[in-house]
């Protein structure tokens, strides 16, 4: 008698487990950011929003000469990192912390008046993988 309600318990244990199981995402680079416009053609870029697996509703903002990038993230131990670009060169990097996967947490980067100074600015937003240390999941805004 103890053994099967032994073997009832390791059973329902089992089953709870298997249910309960992470949904693990394995990001290739070949998926392609999402763009969305929210208005016409006629408005200003701050309407447009870009998103991939791990980032949603970002937005670019300028205002007083500062430019602002605004979004959700959802990403292990809420860490990304973010890259400012002038074509290939760096002209920033580094990490942000919010709230931790599953939660979609939000975040804000204001990016320093003088980076917008150089020609094709751009931002971006990615996690390096625990695997390799490659950036996995990135998400390139234009910013100028």
């Amino acid at each position: 008698m103890k053994s099967k309600f032994l073997a009832w318990m390791f059973m329902a244990l089992f089953l709870c487990l298997a249910g309960c199981s992470l949904d693990i995402n394995i990001s290739t680079d070949d998926k392609k950011p999402v763009v969305t416009d929210d208005e016409s053609d006629q408005e200003q870029e701050e309407n447009k929003q870009y998103e991939n697996e791990v980032f949603k509703e970002v937005t670019v903002s300028t205002s007083n000469g500062e430019t602002t990038v605004k979004g959700k993230a959802r990403v292990f131990e809420g860490v990304f990192q973010y890259a400012v670009l002038s074509g290939t060169e760096v002209l920033q990097e580094n990490h942000y912390q919010t709230d931790g996967a599953p939660a979609w947490g939000s975040f804000e980067i204001t990016v320093d008046k003088e980076l917008m100074t150089r020609e094709s600015v751009s931002m971006e937003l990615f996690v390096y993988s625990a695997k390799d240390g490659s950036k996995t999941d990135v998400l390139t805004i234009p910013l100028k």
